[in-house]
């Protein structure tokens, strides 16, 4: 069947739209997809149904009904479909069947035309069919995989193991757990060494398909790991012959998050055999959040927010979507968006008990009414942050979760400091400085040193202030972890501005800009000059 939408002609029957002049061919799946919408015009389709009915032969996740959507969309336009959240699309658009008769418009064909035009046809078939096949077999538990090194941007010095030992923990991991082929690391780095003579273990995405070709693999992983220590992110990137996918997970520790992809890809591509792991789900590969994070963390907050806005219109409940949202907000100083959104997380992660994302979200409240003020009765904001932090402490007491305790008692010492209570202050920042302690990575206790320094200092004790920093310094520059070195240097010439000491801040400060720019971080680059231009140093990370 044919149709006519605006000036663009659709042929549902050859899969392929005429549009200003130039024929597009569309993927199979994506025509099936189309034609199931246009055939119930101004219905609201279930995704299920949309699944069902499309991919009723293979197993596959939601997000190949979400690519379905965006390509129609790309083609013909944004407006024609509707996504209703939480039920599913409608085609909203008005199109006019085509009759043979006025469709001669066109232009008249010759015979030679026409068959050339036909052979065209056929081998758009031809080739729109061989996609299909490939696409339908890639959800086999069949499937060839191969992970590339995992790329290490953690912000220390403790995680060098991480681009061979973590490629080889995830190879033997999906080997084990799963029914799927999985290429073993010493040929993929046969591989790397007859791609390339670079001596680095990354590739760039041109570099993929030569890749595949050496190792025959189908599904080639990359994979890197940042955040830090008890709170570590795995974004990933799947790369298919039909296409790439995106996602990131999200855990306490490093084999963690390894686990939890492993667990992704052979849930979805082979049968997933457990090993001592409690299942998980959570939906992180939307195309929209993963984009939004990456704008988020380059700071480009405008382009952020209206990405995350269509990650959360497509996947209500995705918890992460909201809490970057409010993090653009209030780093763009709209606070009321940002308030709102946490108070909305706070209640959603409470019904799905997602004990992180509560924790995260009380957190951010208080941290936020401690160092954004925003109302004229300061001691009442104090008192509504404080309420928020001790929420947070008692969830993390209640889930035995030692890493946001540490961090609720940070804040809860920080709140003390502010109003002038400054022995409760240091009782709660050194019990914050006695988790840290715990961990893996010690440079977790340089916000605490800091803000004990900084007791200190409005008690009028300059040598102990000054052996707070000295020691806090110490730990970062051990660690090799430049954003907590600029943290306590950025400390050392605030104290030095409040005592007047203008000469002597500037020079501490110009020292956490040489940090800043050897690591080349435009983020930190950004809070230090906040300092000399007399704006607040502080984000919502």
């Amino acid at each position: 069947m044919r149709y006519l939408l605006n000036d663009i002609e659709i042929d549902l029957k050859l899969g392929y739209v005429i549009k200003l002049g130039v024929k597009h061919s569309v993927r199979a799946k994506t025509l099936q997809v189309l034609a199931y919408l246009i055939e119930h015009d101004q219905e609201v389709v279930t995704k299920q149904s949309l699944l069902d009915t499309i991919w009723h032969d293979v197993v596959v996740q939601e997000q190949v009904l979400v690519q379905s959507i965006k390509e129609i969309r790309d083609l013909l336009g944004a407006e024609v479909i509707k996504t209703y959240p939480r039920q599913g699309y409608c085609w909203v658009a008005d199109t006019t069947p085509l009759t043979r008769l006025n469709s001669l418009f066109l232009f008249k064909q010759s015979r030679v035309v026409k068959y050339l035009s036909w052979v065209s046809v056929v081998f758009s078939i031809i080739f729109i069919c061989i996609l299909a096949w490939r696409y339908q077999l890639l959800d086999k538990a069949n499937l060839s995989v191969a992970f590339l090194p995992v790329e290490n941007a953690m912000p220390d010095n403790q995680h060098q193991w991480v681009p061979l030992q973590g490629m080889d923990y995830l190879t033997q991991a999906l080997s084990k757990q799963s029914s799927l082929t999985v290429i073993d690391s010493d040929h993929l780095l046969y591989g790397f060494e007859r791609l390339s003579q670079s001596s680095t273990l990354m590739l760039s995405e041109g570099e993929i398909v030569p890749l595949r070709q050496k190792v025959g693999a189908e599904l080639i992983v990359q994979t890197r790991l940042t955040g830090f220590p008890q709170d570590f992110q795995l974004h990933y990137t799947l790369f298919f012959p039909h296409g790439v996918e995106r996602g990131v997970e999200l855990a306490s520790s490093v084999t963690g998050a390894y686990d939890k992809l492993v667990e992704r890809i052979a849930t979805r591509y082979g049968e997933f055999q457990p090993n001592r792991r409690v299942n998980y789900h959570s939906d992180f590969s939307n195309e929209a959040f993963v984009t939004g994070v990456e704008h988020y963390l380059k700071q480009d907050y405008a382009s952020a927010i209206p990405l995350l806005m269509t990650a959360l219109n497509i996947e209500p409940e995705l918890l992460a979507a909201r809490r970057y949202l409010a993090a653009s907000y209030a780093n763009t100083n709209e606070l009321g968006s940002a308030f709102s959104l946490l108070q909305q997380n706070i209640i959603e992660a409470e019904k799905v008990s997602d004990n992180r994302e509560a924790l995260r979200a009380y957190l951010m409240v208080g941290y936020l009414k401690i160092n954004w003020p925003v109302s004229s009765d300061r001691e009442q904001e104090l008192l509504s942050a404080e309420q928020h932090i001790n929420q947070a402490q008692q969830l993390a007491r209640k889930v035995v979760d030692k890493l946001f305790i540490a961090y609720s008692y940070e804040e809860l010492g920080k709140i003390k400091r502010l109003q002038g209570r400054y022995s409760e202050a240091s009782r709660l920042l050194n019990l914050a400085l006695e988790y840290h302690q715990e961990f893996h990575g010690s440079y977790g206790q340089t916000a605490a040193l800091i803000e004990l320094a900084k007791v200190a200092a409005e008690q009028k004790e300059e040598d102990e202030s000054q052996r707070y920093l000295a020691h806090a310094l110490n730990i970062a520059e051990t660690n090799d972890a430049p954003a907590n070195q600029i943290w306590v240097l950025l400390a050392k010439a605030e104290l030095a501005r409040r005592q007047h000491n203008e000469l002597l801040a500037k020079r501490w400060a110009r020292q956490a800009m040489e940090v800043a720019e050897h690591n080349d971080n435009p983020h930190l680059i950004t809070r230090v000059n906040a300092w000399f231009e007399h704006k607040p140093v502080y984000t919502v990370n």
